[in-house]
């Protein structure tokens, strides 16, 4: 297989350099028709609300009438079509996403991060060390809000933050001390605002930063970002990519979702391992800057953390995203261990496998799935001993009264970022044939591993 060549999303600019901004019109519109939308005719007979409400109103128990009433006033207008063939020409939903994707610009915020680097000058003569200043742009996403006191969480990269060539002057190694963010179209003196390191997770490129009592929040038009179920996305899917690209302020690409979880090979940020990402591919466009900022669905809601494209001569159109589910669960977990500025994620003590894969299409919604039986290869090690058997199928896990159906491995691993210590998990397994319960109780540090 050839091997792609894949990259993370920061941008970096050196200093002195120049920074050159470039404008793009993204036309999120609809389609128009020289004739009459039906939706127009029903205006001009007097329907005075939007066109999503007037929609909905034909699913009640006047819409046919309605219908056939707009069709009446079109045949008195020289439509000479029947009433089927009325239906199939004109009744048709003008898809415009603009505001969708106008609220995910209120939820991103520009990242800029200054470190400190020591620079070897003067030659093997006259050797000798100076710092320098040197500032990477990024994206981030509003993941809370408290707006009248000027609080907030941002989830970004952990690449955005961290630098394997800083002079270690940070509060934490290699993080940056120095980092502001801009809310879209306040990328100016007066729009910085400051903000902290929480924590983050390198080997998932999650980091949290915190603001607080920021006045530039405080009467900005700032809302926290909208999460879907990433486990439910679905190929050809329309997608946004809201960012900071180049480090030249928040804008819009528009895609589609090409593979809904795969997982890539991609350079940690400190380069001295190799990590395995799960990614939601896209063809939307994302370039360097992008790095942490959302992916959003045609609903406006976020689907996926922007974090790397490939970058290989002849391959285009290859952008990849966090799943949403993943990154939050990492986030929050970065918040409620924020002493540990890292995610402390419970481990089993079981090894997984896929034993079936197969893909499902369900002609009632068009879209396809894949679907995986997971069973237990091996117990290793508690809290799992004794509770779970090699040869269990899992079924689902309920977590504080929640059960997830697990239909692809990644499920059962990415819930283990939710337990909290002294939680009780339930896990429901075919054994034998038959379908049974074990419960397991995390309330040892052992049961749990630290990612920073």
């Amino acid at each position: 297989m050839k091997k792609r060549r894949i990259a993370a999303l920061s941008c970096a600019a050196l200093s002195g350099a120049a920074l050159f901004t470039f404008s793009a019109c993204f036309d999120f519109g609809s389609t128009s028709l020289d004739s009459k939308y039906p939706y127009e005719i029903a205006s001009e007979l007097g329907y005075d609300g939007s066109e999503a409400s007037w929609l909905a109103s034909l699913s009640g128990n006047d819409g046919g009438a309605e219908i056939r009433a707009i069709y009446d006033e079109a045949v008195a207008e020289g439509f000479e079509g029947s009433f089927l063939e009325f239906l199939q020409e004109y009744l048709t939903v003008s898809a415009d996403d603009s505001a969708a994707v106008n609220r995910a610009l209120m939820s991103t915020v520009s990242v800029w991060c200054t470190f400190s680097e020591q620079v070897v000058s003067g030659g093997i003569w006259r050797p000798g060390v100076t710092t320098q200043q040197t500032t990477s742009a990024g994206s981030g996403v509003i993941y809370s809000l408290d707006k009248s006191a000027g609080d907030a969480y941002v989830i970004t990269n952990y690449h955005v933050v961290y630098n394997k060539d800083s002079a270690g002057t940070e509060t934490v190694s290699h993080i940056s001390d120095d980092i502001t963010l801009y809310l879209y179209g306040g990328e100016f003196d007066g729009g910085a605002i400051e903000a902290t390191y929480v924590g983050g997770a390198m080997d998932y490129d999650i980091a949290v930063l915190r603001v607080e009592d920021s006045e530039v929040l405080k009467a900005s038009s700032a809302r926290e970002a909208v999460a879907a179920n990433s486990d439910a996305v679905t190929v050809g899917e329309t997608v946004y990519a809201v960012g900071n690209p180049e480090g030249s302020g928040i804008s819009a690409s528009s895609g589609i979702v090409s593979v809904d979880s795969e997982y890539i090979s991609i350079a940690s940020s400190d380069e001295t391992t190799t990590l395995s990402l799960r990614e939601i591919r896209t063809d939307a466009a994302v370039n360097h800057g992008n790095s942490g900022g959302g992916l959003y669905n045609a609903d406006g809601k976020l689907i996926g953390i922007v974090n790397a494209k490939t970058e290989e001569d002849g391959v285009e159109g290859m952008g990849y995203a966090i799943p949403a589910n993943l990154a939050l669960s990492v986030a929050q977990n970065i918040i409620d261990n924020s002493a540990y500025r890292g995610a402390l994620r419970a481990t089993l003590g079981i090894t997984l496998e896929v034993t079936d894969s197969k893909a499902v299409y369900d002609d009632l919604t068009g879209k396809a799935y894949i679907e995986e039986s997971v069973s237990v290869s091996a117990v290793t090690s508690a809290p799992a001993s004794g509770a779970l058997k090699t040869g269990d199928v899992l079924y689902s896990i309920s977590l504080n009264g929640r059960e997830q159906v697990i239909t692809r491995m990644y499920m059962a691993t990415d819930l283990m970022f939710g337990v909290r210590k002294g939680d009780t998990v339930t896990f429901k397994v075919y054994r034998d044939g038959q379908l049974v319960s074990a419960d397991i109780t995390f309330d040892r540090d052992s049961y749990f591993t630290l990612y920073d």
